[in-house]
């Protein structure tokens, strides 16, 4: 016994083992799948935005290299103009952007007004004088062709100067200043830019995100806007990436669940096996000793009837009693073992004719009478009249009820009652015999029921345990009474007693 406990011990061991290094495998697996589909999901957003991205950068180079195109062609208008000595006020040509807002010309000392800006037009001369006036002192060279970009603010608003060294018709040297619009540089040389899907648009960049890899400054006279793609764009790139990374990782998760499905079957699948090996070899020790029991006892007493050593009538006949008793029990046992193999083996055959179910558990209650007076039993048997004709194998219908009696007798502590009833019932719309072996013993405990007939098992309870037995004798039973179209049910309660009720189907 130590030695089994010790190998069910050790295989529950490897097992669990097993199973834990199975999990850990299984959520490497599972960890490995979310890591790889993040990656793929990752690289999934770079494709899809690099269109975006790209688009993003060619409107900025694009605009900047309009706008510097424009602006130098203007300035150049502007500077001839000067230089042919046209009086002010001069209206511009039809070559000049529409975003230039207020012409300037500036000699070092008089600042000529060539157009007045739309707006701010006060302000933007103060701030035009200053501005061109210390551009000028610090200019060396007056040569220079190149336009050089001021910025500075009007009210809290940003304000674009656009400044090119030029000589008047004199040959002197001059500062010719453009304000740039912003609002109509945007309307005019921006929004034409925009694709008309709607995926880009212009923010202010104190309003741009710092993490926006997406987002890109414009150029320098623009330099307070940015172009970046859309929410809405964003938002089904955002979509599209998390229905391909839900795939991505339904797939191997699927495989995961499987994996995890089937090593949970396995692992079962072993755990039955072991404790069905567990149950077995048990079976093979209280069946060692239940044979054992009465070839001793009918040994013992048979050779002190054969010695001679027995004078009196009346203790011969207990001898002989005892010696009938535990050969039929001797019987019984070697029956259901044979009857239960071959029912492992799927070789057990019914012979099936009509019989009085009545006379059958009748005539058993009778033969076991004896034994329940012995053993200090109130016993009864009831039955009515007029019972439905069963087909049934009249042995197996014997085998069954004597293993319910032998339960009854041996699971009974200090209440010893029995009770075997027959009556009618009806069941699916079928009636028949309702056989009720009833007892008063230590009942069973609810969380054994549901295994209570399964073959080899024994309750766990210390009472049972103190008991011999081979944990086959009730499953004996419901395969008896399911062959026959039957059905087996129980109703216990502990130290109340259980009630066993074996229901037959009628001939019709």
């Amino acid at each position: 016994m130590q030695t089994s406990q010790l190998y069910r011990s050790g295989s529950s061991l490897t097992w669990r083992i097993a199973g834990f290094w199975a999990v850990i495998l299984a959520l490497g697996l599972a960890v490995g799948g979310v890591i790889l589909a993040i990656g793929q999901g990752q690289s999934l957003v770079v494709r899809l935005m690099a269109p975006a991205e790209m688009k993003v950068r060619q409107i900025a180079e694009t605009a900047m290299q309009q706008f510097h195109g424009q602006l130098e062609l203007g300035l150049a208008s502007v500077a001839s103009f000067v230089r042919e000595g046209a009086d002010a006020p001069w209206d511009p040509p039809n070559n000049l952007p529409r975003w230039f807002d207020g012409l300037y010309v500036w000699n070092g000392h008089t600042l000529h007004v060539i157009t007045t800006p739309v707006v701010r037009a006060q302000a933007l001369f103060e701030l035009v004088k200053d501005r061109l006036g210390s551009r000028f002192q610090r200019w060396d060279d007056h040569s220079s062709e190149n336009a050089k970009l001021l910025y500075d603010t009007i009210d809290q608003s940003p304000a674009v100067l656009a400044c090119l060294n030029s000589i008047d018709q004199r040959g002197r040297p001059v500062l010719i200043g453009v304000h740039v619009n912003l609002e109509r540089l945007k309307s005019e040389l921006l929004d034409p830019l925009l694709p008309s899907d709607g995926s880009l648009e212009y923010v202010d960049i104190a309003a741009v995100a710092r993490d926006n890899q997406w987002s890109q400054q414009l150029f320098s006279a623009m330099r307070f806007w940015a172009v970046q793609p859309t929410q809405e764009f964003l938002d089904e790139q955002a979509r599209t990436v998390f229905r391909v990374t839900v795939v991505q990782l339904a797939l191997p998760a699927l495989a995961l669940l499987t994996l995890l499905i089937a090593m949970a079957v396995l692992i079962r699948a072993v755990r039955r096996e072991v404790a069905l090996a567990t149950l077995k070899a048990n079976f093979v020790a209280d069946v060692s000793h239940e044979l054992k029991t009465p070839l001793a006892l009918i040994r013992l007493f048979a050779e002190t009837l054969q010695a001679g050593r027995v004078t009196s009538d009346e203790q011969r006949n207990e001898y002989y009693d005892v010696i009938l008793r535990e050969s039929t029990r001797l019987t019984n046992l070697i029956d259901n073992i044979l009857d239960f193999s071959r029912i492992e083996a799927g070789r057990k055959e019914y012979l099936f004719e009509p019989i009085d179910v009545g006379s059958v558990v009748r005539d058993t209650y009778e033969t076991y009478k004896p034994q329940l007076e012995q053993a200090g039993f109130e016993h009864h048997f009831s039955i009515i009249d007029d019972l439905p004709t069963v087909r049934a194998d009249r042995d197996a219908i014997t085998q069954a009820i004597i293993n319910l009696i032998n339960n009854a007798i041996k699971y009974s502590d200090d209440e010893r009652f029995l009770k075997v009833e027959l009556s009618t019932d009806v069941r699916r719309g079928k009636r028949g015999v309702l056989i009720s072996v009833q007892d008063r013993g230590i009942g069973i405990h609810p969380e054994d029921r549901a295994h209570l007939f399964d073959g080899f098992f024994r309750a766990t309870d210390r009472r049972v345990r103190e008991k011999s037995g081979a944990g086959i004798g009730l499953g004996l039973v419901k395969h008896i009474i399911q062959s026959h179209g039957g059905t087996l049910d129980v109703e216990s309660r502990l130290v109340k007693g259980s009630t066993f009720r074996i229901f037959l189907p009628g001939i019709p």
